[in-house]
Formats: C-alpha cells, structure tokens, sequence
C-alpha cells in the first residue's frame, strides 16, 4: 500500500507537493519544497510532474541534482519545461526559468513501477497541451485539472484550452472509480464521488 505526505512549499503561489512511498521507493509529485534527505523513504525513483507550470516546477532540480531521480513529464509537456513563455515563468516573475535538465517524456498509459506497486499516467490536456494524472492504488494525482469543490484547472494560459480540458474531465471521472481519492495540485483532496457531487453542470 502506497504512504502519501502533502508537503507546504516555502514558496509564494507554489503548487502542492506529494511524496508517495511504497516498497522501499519512493517518488516525489510537483516538487516544490527543497530537496531534503531526510523527507526520502527510500530510494527516490520518481520525480512525476503532472505539467510545466512555473508553481509546479520549482525544486526540480533541487530534487534532481540531490536525488538522482529520473524526471518525467508527458511528452507533449516536455518542452514548455524550458520555455518561459509556456512554463509562465515570464508571465507572473518576468524571468527566463524553467528546468533545462534531463526528462523522459511520457506516453498516455505508460506504466511506472515503484516498490512493490505500479503507477499509471493518465494524459489530461487542457490546463496545459500536456497535462497529466498520476494513478495508483486508487489515489489520483491530478494536477490542475480538477480541484475539491467541483472547481478546474484554468484555460486562458498558453497551451490551455476549455473544450479539450472538459472532454479530459470527463475521461477522467469515466474511468477512475467513485471511491478513488484525487489529489490536486491546490487546495485539499476529494473523492471522484464528490467531485461529481460538487460539478457545475452548466459547464459539462
């Protein structure tokens, strides 16, 4: 069974950070915290983006250089990691940040082993051209596609796109079941039970 902790990032606007843990691995989901030795349990296999969002993407390489685990984003996401423009590191710092290191990127339905379970990722655009979920033992990482309370992932930044988030909503509601528990990138978790309780139906 997979151990999760939500990390509070020092940094302004930062995105959540998900420490997953299982079988002596471990992977860490948005790294927005610095990397620490001490939080890893277990070799650190995994650093899993669910997209390239500057709040999303802030201690990569923190984590990248002190873990030496292996980056991964979806492929079609992998180049905005690197483009200020679409990584909105110019739009709300004015800066030219990004990540410029190693990163594999990855197809819809890949699978990940980690410990003694397996994670699946979910391509989700919409947000982004390539965002992405993060499935395992009915725990969903969702990034900013869906938030608790009904709410989603924004559609008016470069590469985002309404009608291609809304069918990846409901591509996602259709395939994972009622109990799964989604942690999204902002805000507390829901359940896909609630989260279909609590939709804006004139929207979908």
């Amino acid at each position: 069974m997979i151990e999760i902790k939500l990390y509070d990032s020092p940094h302004p606007f930062a995105a959540n950070s998900y420490l997953l843990s299982t079988g002596g691995e471990c992977a860490i989901v948005d790294p927005t915290i610095p990397y620490d030795p001490s939080l890893a349990v277990g070799k650190v296999r995994y650093i899993l983006l669910t997209h390239a969002h500057f709040d999303h993407i802030l201690e990569v390489e923190s984590w990248a250089k002190g873990s030496g685990a292996e980056v991964l984003i979806s492929e079609e996401e992998k180049d905005a990691l690197k483009d200020p423009m679409k990584n909105c590191f110019k739009l709300y710092n004015g800066t030219d940040n990004g990540y410029f290191g190693e990163v594999r990127g990855l197809k819809p339905g890949e699978i990940l082993p980690l410990g003694d379970t397996e994670i699946e990722f979910f391509l989700c655009p919409g947000h982004t051209v390539g965002g992405g979920t993060y499935i395992c033992d009915g725990k969903a990482f969702v990034g900013d596609t869906i938030f608790s309370g009904g709410g989603f992932g924004r559609f008016d930044l470069p590469g985002g796109n309404f009608t291609i988030l809304r069918d990846s909503i409901k591509k996602l509601l259709n395939k994972l079941s009622d109990e799964t528990i989604c942690y999204p990138g902002h805000g507390e978790s829901t359940s896909i039970k609630q989260y279909k309780l609590d939709l804006n139906i004139n929207y979908f």
